[in-house]
């Protein structure tokens, strides 16, 4: 440090002392990206006067301001502490222009790098869409979930993934921060991350053996997805119920309420296998409780083999009626005159409990019970046949205004 002549006679003659002068001369000059803490000495109209701890102090200009949310400019009064960020040590009329929007937005960028860093699932509003992804807010910050990483788009719907994604505009998003860089203003999340990290702890949270109730959200020719709060399970055909299923439809559709079993968990390969045939009532309890050799069963055809037909009685007990017993049909084939899904009466011939065997019968039925039978059947159909136009009469028109 070099004095001037003046300065070191000022000193001998007392007017200043050394250590004064001293501090004048230590004095750093602050640095463009420089975090000074500050406080608000005056709010403006088209500038905020700061207190940065220096020999003058800062302005946060209009454009600065204009950047701050309602918010923050609402809670901005004199002595408050916030934090500046140096735009320009000096600018042309020598004042230290600092930004406290800059320095919030710095605060978001230290939060995205912890939310990183400790693998935390985040929440963000979706605010645009471009062709490769998605737009969200982060704080004061914009980040970007690619098109690979959106989840809310299913993979049968790619097709659509642009009116999808615009549908997504406004909604609350579950992310994960995969990648922080401040200086090239990237900041990159993901909602596949955050699903599959939320979907592994909710899976360790169910237990094998479990009764659960989920909502059906979709059906394939194999079987049921449900969603069980937050991870999907499947049903396989085979345990939708206890008689037989031609196709998951026939028994549930997408938005039902099903109460199911967990029967297996595989966290590695993140599949739950479901049974909703287990929860079901027992359909032998149930047939042991309403018939017995002799009975009339008003029962569906589940299967057509060449050696007979199988038929389900009301609650899912199956029997077997054998072309032995069908010689009403003869010469025709049962593939000939039986169709599944198709009503039929049929007389219980005998029933073994221990081996659930019922053996049925088409001969065995007479013909005044049968025709019975048929009328009730053709009264129902009229029923049905008379609802339906009326429920179209009684539906809502569209009136169009010309």
């Amino acid at each position: 440090m070099v004095l001037r002549i003046a300065e070191l006679e000022q000193v001998e003659e007392g007017s200043i002392s050394f250590e004064e002068l001293l501090e004048e001369y230590s004095y750093a000059e602050p640095q463009r990206g420089q975090i000074l803490p500050a406080i608000v000495l005056e709010k403006r109209r088209d500038e905020i006067i700061l207190d940065v701890g220096l020999k003058r102090d800062a302005v946060v200009t209009r454009k600065d301001i204009v950047r701050l949310s309602d918010e923050v400019l609402q809670r901005l009064h004199p002595g408050m502490e916030v934090q500046a960020f140096v735009l320009q040590p000096y600018n042309e009329n020598g004042d230290l222009v600092v930004s406290i929007n800059k320095a919030l937005e710095l605060e978001d960028w230290h939060q995205a790098q912890v939310l990183m860093e400790k693998d935390e699932i985040t929440e963000a509003m979706v605010l645009d869409v471009n062709k490769g992804g998605i737009l969200v807010r982060f704080g004061r910050l914009t980040g970007f979930i690619p098109n690979s990483h959106i989840e809310s788009v299913p993979a049968a719907a790619l097709h659509r993934l642009r009116e999808l994604k615009d549908e997504l505009v406004g909604r609350m998003l579950q992310l994960k921060v995969i990648q922080v860089e401040s200086q090239r203003n990237r900041l990159i999340l993901s909602e596949r991350a955050a699903r599959r990290a939320a979907r592994s702890e909710r899976m360790a949270q169910i237990q094998a053996g479990v009764i659960i109730t989920g909502r059906v959200v979709n059906i394939t020719d194999f079987g049921v997805f449900v969603d069980i709060g937050g991870v999907d399970g499947m049903i396989h055909i085979s345990n939708l119920d206890h008689r037989h299923v031609n196709h998951p439809s026939d028994i549930l559709s997408v938005g039902d309420e099903v109460q199911v079993r967990v029967d297996s968990i595989d966290m590695e390969r993140e599949r739950i296998a479901l049974n909703r045939k287990a929860v079901l009532p027992d359909p032998w309890e149930v047939f042991k409780s309403k018939y017995e050799a002799n009975s009339l069963i008003d029962g569906i055809v589940t299967n057509v083999v060449d050696f007979g037909v199988f038929v389900a009685a009301p609650g899912g007990a199956q029997g077997l009626v054998h072309t032995s017993r069908m010689s009403k049909i003869a010469p025709a084939t049962p593939r000939d005159m039986f169709r599944d899904g198709d009503p039929i009466l049929v007389r219980v011939i005998s029933v073994d409990f221990d081996r659930r065997h019922i053996e049925l019968s088409l001969d065995d039925v007479t013909v005044e019970e049968e025709q019975a039978w048929l009328f009730k059947q053709r009264e129902s159909q009229k029923v049905q046949d008379t609802i339906a136009p009326v429920e179209a009469v009684l539906a809502p028109v569209a009136i169009v205004e010309n």
